[in-house]
């Protein structure tokens, strides 16, 4: 479970870096506050370093640099990545790997499409979905509450497609952004909450998406109408879901 939720947390925050020397990195940059996941990647892969990347910013980045992690990287990743973006830069990143080290490591261009039976949209959520609800007030009586599953990726139009139908949600593209959106909204949400029952959120937007399912649930079984739980509801949009 952890090695597809790790392929899909990459694709989202992830690089393959080649640097104008030669020199090949690979990087995972998260804020400072999410930390512990780095660590939870090094401890799980055995390898690689957890250090502070920009003080001022306050982020952390896990970093690979030496040939023998890299070589460990290439065999988790080669084969089972599924956005086009991140695997034309590991092609790139595996061609300087062979140049590099004299090495005949076969690139393979095969793409995945998402599915539910591993842990790759949870990695993938962690790093580029959102759980959202908004309250719009149609009356001083009515308030419709509006919850929703996000995934946003710039140039992946066809992998929030393949989601899309996977899930029941619709793709939008966003101008100001210049990226797409794949949203879920409320009726559909239950295959998703479904899937997170097995394969969980591991960074603190798990804490997000505890505190979205209870507005659901409130919602779902109409109980936001009243008072007591649409305050509810606010006070759980007041802590940032």
């Amino acid at each position: 479970m952890f090695k597809y939720w790790f392929i899909g947390f990459t694709e989202g925050d992830g690089s393959f870096i080649i640097s104008k020397t030669g020199y090949l990195e690979f990087k995972i940059t998260q804020s400072s506050i999410d930390t512990q996941i780095l660590f939870y990647i090094k401890k799980n892969l055995g390898f690689g370093t957890v250090s502070i990347q920009d003080k001022v910013n306050k982020t952390h980045h896990y970093r690979v640099r030496n040939k023998e992690g890299i070589i460990k990287l290439i065999e988790i990743f080669n084969g089972n990545l599924y956005t086009e973006k991140k695997l034309d830069q590991f092609k790139k990143w595996l061609e300087a790997f062979n140049l590099l080290y004299g090495t005949n490591i076969i690139f393979n261009n095969k793409i995945n499409v998402p599915c539910l039976n591993n842990s790759w949209l949870s990695g993938f959520t962690d790093a580029a979905g959102c759980f959202t609800v908004s309250i719009i007030n149609q009356s001083l009586k009515y308030k419709q509450v509006q919850v929703r599953y996000i995934l946003s990726k710039k140039g992946e139009f066809k992998l929030l497609s393949n989601i899309a139908n996977l899930l029941g949600g619709k793709v939008s593209y966003l101008k100001n952004y210049d990226e797409y959106n794949m949203v879920i909204n409320l009726i559909k949400l239950n295959i998703i909450i479904k899937y997170f029952k097995v394969h969980c959120l591991k960074t603190k937007k798990y804490i997000s998406y505890l505190n979205w399912l209870k507005v659901y649930k409130l919602v779902i079984n109409k109980k936001h109408f009243n008072n007591r739980d649409i305050n509810v509801v606010l006070t759980l949009i007041n802590k940032n879901i």
